[in-house]
């Protein structure tokens, strides 16, 4: 299996990269055309949810078309994440101590960056280990015979921050990587793209050779959620499962395990910590 060569269209801004993907898709387009826009009006992520794509994110979708049993498809997005991850740390060694990836497609800023690695200033990050702020999400649609992969990633913050509640806070890529704050936005921009580029092809290739097996250790040693409680539930919020997190299994599974050691795939959810 060679490696994935990258053909990136950028754009000033769009409704959704998305679609001008899955457009391409349906024009037959070939695997590696990656879309990017700098300004979203209408970004959606996992489950069709708004994306608030502002300027200073990286808000980029993918063509693919892997050639890979149907049952695996469902674990490339955690790919994604973890090509995310391992181009945050690429970034900044310090990140490796606090960015998880939270099951199935975010990637997840966990506890206070130590003051060499973040912005003076910056606002506090610190929050506790149960809590989180979103630096990445992904989404994942098969169409016309081919997945668009979508990814948004808070680079860097705005002027004036807003106050968000409930579970996307979010996070930004530069307040732990400082050059990247010094830099002219669109190089700074170009620079996480590259090193989520780099790993993600690295990573693609074998995970279309191998699966996902091989690379479930890895994920699951910067899983957010692994040993806490959780609730899972569907896009309307009624119960799928609870349990302990046991792991994320070789098929993309989310692994729950009860009181009694009784243990629980469950292959799509929101999970929440209890």
């Amino acid at each position: 299996m060679s490696q994935l060569t990258l053909r990136v269209r950028n754009l000033d801004q769009v409704a959704s990269t998305n679609d001008e993907v899955k457009r391409a898709l349906e024009a037959g387009e070939d695997e590696g055309l990656v879309v990017r826009a700098r300004v979203q009006t209408g970004g959606y992520g996992r489950q069709g949810r708004a994306w608030v794509s502002p300027e200073g994110g990286l808000y980029c979708s993918w063509l693919l078309r892997p050639e890979v049993p149907v049952r695996t498809l469902p674990t490339l997005s955690l790919v994604v994440s973890m090509a995310v991850r391992r181009a945050l740390v690429e970034l900044s060694p310090a990140a490796a101590q606090v960015v998880a990836i939270k099951w199935p497609n975010d990637v997840v800023l966990t506890s206070v960056a130590s003051r060499e690695s973040s912005v003076p200033s910056a606002p506090p990050i610190a929050m506790d280990r149960s809590m989180f702020k979103k630096l990445c999400g992904i989404s994942l649609e098969a169409h016309a015979g081919g997945v668009c992969v979508g990814t948004g990633v808070n680079v860097i913050p705005p002027v004036e921050r807003a106050q968000v509640g409930g579970r996307n806070v979010p996070a930004y890529v530069a307040d732990m990587v400082p050059a990247l704050a010094h830099k002219d936005p669109a190089r700074a921009l170009d620079s996480v793209f590259d090193a989520i580029a780099t790993e993600f092809s690295l990573l693609y290739q074998r995970w279309t050779r191998d699966g996902f097996e091989p690379l479930a250790d890895e994920y699951n040693e910067h899983a957010l959620l692994s040993g806490k409680q959780v609730r899972l539930v569907d896009r309307v919020g009624a119960l799928i499962a609870e349990g302990a997190v046991a792991r994320v299994d070789s098929f993309g599974r989310l692994v729950l395990c009860d009181d009694v050691g009784l243990e629980t795939p469950v292959t799509s959810g929101e999970a929440h910590i209890a």
